[in-house]
């Protein structure tokens, strides 16, 4: 299989979960602001793209980092207990209603694939993520495409605020912090070609979904106030394909995070057995916060926190590495 579109598979995949399937993430980042949010949107495509390329670019760099800086680690810890947090309480609240076998099987499973996927590493990642993106993509954007054609023509009523450029830039660097990890790890392995085709594709269809999910959101404010403002927008078959769209995103994303969270951990915990179980059963512990509360107060802390992770892992690296170029330059020159 094609080395690129797996790496765009997984990166989709990473940023895909259950507070962007949802609608939550893009309630809080972008449509709470009216409509200066598709400003927002269209800066997001850009940072996106760009910190893919510049993260998949100095993938070696940051892995190597990651090893020595425990700065980079906790940060990043801490970044994915929140994420992971929340991809589990919301398979929990999607299959509360399955009764307590089907829900209790259901995270049984989902937790045996996350030990899988650690144990295992970037080929069981890029293998589940294979089949699930793709559908998951497709089936979500003509879903939202025919609630829009249904719903029929309305007025966006939300006032503008300008405080959405910044939050798009919040979201960004969150998404990116998360999936950081995960892209320095697979850059290693793609040439300069396929890192600009990975980061340029994965914005681009984040950008989109963004877009599209952004007008349906902002054609019913009275969603906002869900947990889960996308998901209230459908009834009866569309409800239940949605239900599964987004169980599949908390897996995708989950398995990601998890694969991050145990990287760190080994930075700091050397026995492996620690690390894999730290790894899944504290974030589900914090999955009892609740995934409103989680989406809405952790995820805004998580972005300032994935500032400095960023800084750290990416930019550093490429500062030391800017210096000593320019030394090696100037002594030449004398």
């Amino acid at each position: 299989m094609n080395k690129t579109f797996l790496t765009f598979l997984v990166t989709v995949g990473t940023v895909i979960g259950s507070g962007f399937l949802s609608g939550k993430e893009i309630v809080v980042f972008f449509s709470c602001f009216g409509k200066i949010s598709f400003v927002g949107v269209f800066i997001a495509f850009f940072l996106f793209w760009g910190l893919f390329r510049f993260m998949l670019g100095y993938g070696e760099r940051a892995v190597a980092r990651l090893k020595t800086s425990k700065f980079s680690n906790i940060l990043n810890i801490l970044i994915c207990i929140v994420l992971a947090a929340a991809m589990f309480a919301g398979s929990q609240e999607l299959i509360v209603f399955t009764g307590p076998v089907i829900a209790v099987l259901t995270i049984a499973i989902i937790i045996f694939l996350c030990f899988y996927i650690i144990k295992h590493g970037l080929g069981s990642l890029e293998k589940a993520n294979l089949i699930l993106v793709p559908f998951m993509v497709i089936v979500l954007l003509i879903s939202e495409i025919l609630l829009l054609i249904n719903g029929g023509k309305q007025t966006i009523t939300i006032p503008s605020n300008f405080l959405s450029l910044y939050y798009g830039v919040l979201y960004v660097i969150l998404n990116t912090a998360n999936s950081g990890v995960v892209l320095a790890h697979m850059g290693q392995s793609l040439n300069r070609k396929q890192k600009a085709r990975v980061s340029f594709l994965s914005a681009l269809v984040l950008g989109l979904i963004l877009l599209v999910t952004n007008i349906v959101l902002l054609h019913s404010p009275e969603s906002f106030s869900m947990d889960m403002p996308l998901l209230s927008l459908f009834s009866g078959g569309h409800k239940v394909l949605m239900q599964i769209l987004i169980l599949i995103g908390c897996t995708t994303t989950l398995f990601s995070i998890v694969f991050a969270l145990s990287n760190s951990l080994r930075g700091l915990i050397k026995n492996e057995k620690v690390v894999l179980w730290l790894s899944v059963i504290f974030p589900f512990a914090v999955s009892f916060l609740g995934f409103g509360k989680i989406v809405a107060f952790f995820y805004p802390i998580s972005s300032v926190l994935g500032v400095f992770l960023i800084c750290d892992l990416f930019l550093l690296p490429f500062f030391k590495q800017a210096y000593k170029k320019i030394h090696s330059t100037c002594k030449k020159a004398k």
